[in-house]
């Protein structure tokens, strides 16, 4: 049986006690702490005789905030919001807590692929949309 991993992975990033609102699956609502978790893609790493492969999901942890244009710590406290979760997602792959991809798959990595966050986005109305990147490298059989 297959399963669906966008709906384990949703289900998984859920737990994350530092998010700053409800989290959305590859929508963010134009609100201020909106933050969600979005697919950027699959890569097969390495395929054996067998059909199993190694595979890679990237995905992103995504949340708007507004960006200050002042002196004030507004922005650097978008950012280390954005670091906590990116210590969170260590923290998983250290105590083994992935999520459940099946029983045909096994997980055999979580890691984040930015050093640091980034702002990706800023819009008219002052938001900024800030953003990593983490990926699951994982085996699955068939």
């Amino acid at each position: 049986m297959t399963v669906n991993k966008e709906a384990a992975l949703y289900e998984w990033a859920k737990d994350n006690p530092y998010l700053t609102d409800r989290l959305m699956f590859d929508f963010l609502v134009g609100q201020e702490g909106s933050c969600a978790i979005a697919p950027v893609n699959t890569q097969i790493i390495k395929t054996y005789i067998d059909g199993s492969k190694i595979l890679a999901y990237t995905f992103a942890l995504q949340v708007l905030f507004l960006v200050s244009e002042s002196m004030d710590t507004a922005n650097t406290d978008s950012m280390f919001t954005l670091r906590k979760w990116q210590h969170w997602i260590d923290e998983q792959e250290l105590n083994r807590n992935y999520p459940d991809f099946g029983e045909k798959c096994s997980i055999i990595a979580l890691e984040n692929t930015n050093p640091m966050p980034d702002r990706a986005l800023k819009f008219e109305n002052g938001f900024g949309q800030y953003e990593f990147f983490a990926r699951i490298t994982y085996r699955e059989v068939k």
